[in-house]
Order: C-alpha cells, then sequence, then structure tokens
C-alpha cells in the first residue's frame, strides 16, 4: 500500500523536477511545459517541502543541483523515463526525420580518429541532428546510467557496474608517431635504444590525466625516454612533432588518419603495453530503445570501414 507520505505528493510535481534537472533554469522550464515562471517557482518549493532539501542552489551558471538531488536524480529519473514510454503511444522510429540531439562520450585517442566519419555517418541518415561529442570523463559511466549521454566508446574492457552494458566492437594498437624523414621512421624500436627518446604525450581525460603512460611501458623493455611536452591539444602536439625528432606515442587509429607527412614507428614487442580492443557502453536501461539501436549500429559502421 503506498505510505500517507506519498499519497500527499503531486506527482505532476515530477515532471517539473525532471524538467529543471535537465535544463537548470525556471524561465526554460515552463517554456518546455507551457506555464508561467511563478508557477515552475511554486512547483519548486512544494518539491523542496516534500523532500526537506533546497534540490537546488543558484549560480552564476544557472540552477546546480545539490547532493539530495543527485541522489534523487540516480533513481527516480530513469523511472519517470520508463514510465514516460509506457504511456506514450508506441510509434516507429523515423531517423531520417530525427531532429534530436545526441550525446556520445569517447576516449580522447580514439575520439580524434572517428569524430569525423562517425558525425558524417549521423548526419547523412538524420539530416535534422544534432551531434554532441565530449570527452569521456571522470563520471561518464554516471551520465550513460542516467542516459544524459546515449552511449560511449573507450578502450576495452573496462571494470563497469550491472547498470551498463558494455561490447567489444573494433581493436586498435599503438604505435610511436614521428615526422617523415625521422632517422627511425618506418622501423622497429629496438629494446638496445642507446639515446633517450623524446616524447610527446596527449593528455586524455580520465585516462592519462596525472602521468605518461608510455615512459613506463617502454621503461619495462630497457629503452630509456624524456617527455618533453603533455598537452590535451593534438593540433599543437602533431606541429611539434613535424618540426622536431619528438616522437608521439598515440593510437593506430589515429595514426592512419594522418598526412603524409607523418610515418609510424613500431612498438617492440611488449606484455605489458595496454589493451587495444575498443569497445561501446550503453545504459541498460536503455539499450533496447530504438534511438540507441540506431546509435549502435552507427558507431559499427565506423569501425567497418
Amino acid at each position: 500500500m503506498m505510505s500517507n507520505r506519498f499519497k500527499q505528493l503531486d506527482l505532476n510535481l515530477l515532471k517539473v523536477l525532471k524538467v529543471l534537472v535537465e535544463v537548470k533554469n525556471t524561465r526554460k522550464a515552463s517554456e518546455l511545459l507551457f506555464t508561467s515562471q511563478p508557477s515552475i517557482s511554486r512547483s519548486l518549493q512544494k518539491l523542496r517541502e516534500y523532500f526537506d532539501d533546497e534540490l537546488f542552489i543558484r549560480s552564476q551558471h544557472g540552477l546546480e543541483p545539490t547532493a539530495k538531488l543527485l541522489e534523487i536524480k540516480q533513481t527516480l529519473l530513469p523511472v519517470l523515463l520508463q514510465l514516460e514510454q509506457v504511456l506514450e503511444p508506441k510509434s516507429e522510429f523515423d531517423v531520417a526525420q530525427f531532429d534530436g540531439t545526441v550525446n556520445i562520450a569517447i576516449n580522447g585517442f580514439i575520439a580524434n580518429s572517428i569524430s569525423a566519419k562517425l558525425t558524417q555517418i549521423l548526419l547523412t541518415q538524420a539530416p535534422k541532428v544534432k551531434v554532441n561529442i565530449v570527452d569521456w570523463g571522470a563520471h561518464t559511466l554516471d551520465l550513460i546510467t542516467s542516459g544524459e549521454v546515449d552511449l560511449g566508446v573507450n578502450y576495452y574492457p573496462l571494470e563497469l557496474s550491472k547498470q551498463v552494458y558494455q561490447k567489444r566492437i573494433a581493436s586498435d594498437d599503438f604505435v610511436l608517431v614521428c615526422r617523415t624523414g625521422h632517422p627511425l621512421a618506418n622501423t622497429l624500436l629496438k629494446s638496445d635504444q642507446q639515446e633517450p627518446l623524446q616524447l610527446a604525450s596527449l593528455v586524455v581525460s580520465d585516462w592519462n590525466d596525472n602521468i605518461a603512460l608510455a615512459p613506463n611501458v617502454l621503461a619495462d623493455v630497457g629503452i630509456k625516454t624524456e617527455v618533453k611536452i603533455r598537452s590535451t591539444y593534438l593540433h599543437s602536439l602533431l606541429s611539434i612533432v613535424k618540426q622536431s625528432d619528438v616522437l608521439f606515442p598515440c593510437s593506430k587509429l589515429l595514426a592512419n588518419s594522418l598526412s603524409d607527412e607523418f610515418s609510424f614507428v613500431q612498438f617492440p614487442h611488449m606484455p605489458n603495453i595496454p589493451n587495444g580492443d575498443i569497445g561501446m557502453t550503453i545504459g541498460r536501461k536503455h539499450r533496447n530503445q530504438p534511438k540507441m539501436r540506431w546509435l549502435e549500429s552507427c558507431i559499427e559502421e565506423v569501425f567497418r570501414g
């Protein structure tokens, strides 16, 4: 049986809460719900009284959720989404007419090599779609679980909760990129390399934020290195590589997308080199939605080419 407290709650307030969480602005919420801003403010006050929490704190960026609201968001919003799917009339998902936004989180190494092709596929199939590609970060899995990020692409496998589903979709490898004409271009790196290798390291969120990975991998086979520059800006690193003898450890997918101004240096066999398999991650609650199945097929098409 329902508790007395739950009976007192106007369920329409939950629709207001859902929209406020999404837009973080009472004016925008009123426009989306076709009501007045004072009405939204009154609803928010009732929600605050019911949950005995401020729920939102005003900041220069709009309404920021409290810790209590973040807890509510993880449990309540997926339930509301399921309720919408049950109550709304079922209809075929028309990709060609889809005019919403897709949010995709991709590991930085992978994103630099597939983002353009993925966007082209999405826009070809759904000309009205808006594509939002973001870094895979520390909170990406929470965002995938809640549905705020549709799906993610990262190296596989990851240690994930049962709330998300991951699937291997491709294999990658790692190489050292150098300028064409570099003394080591198109060679296999030898473990008896005498001079320390000068490296450029791309900083990828939630991957190598605090320390470059390649030096430790190479040190295990006796190859000395010196990281000369670390940056989140790929184009800056490539400009440095093109004008010097600095080597850039990166994904082979990314290396294959570069111009003929660059060449490869192959890593020697190393048991501790990171796994190059690539996986796709989707929230289990959302996986069978037509939109998700479409996005999954688009990601797979990227790696088939």
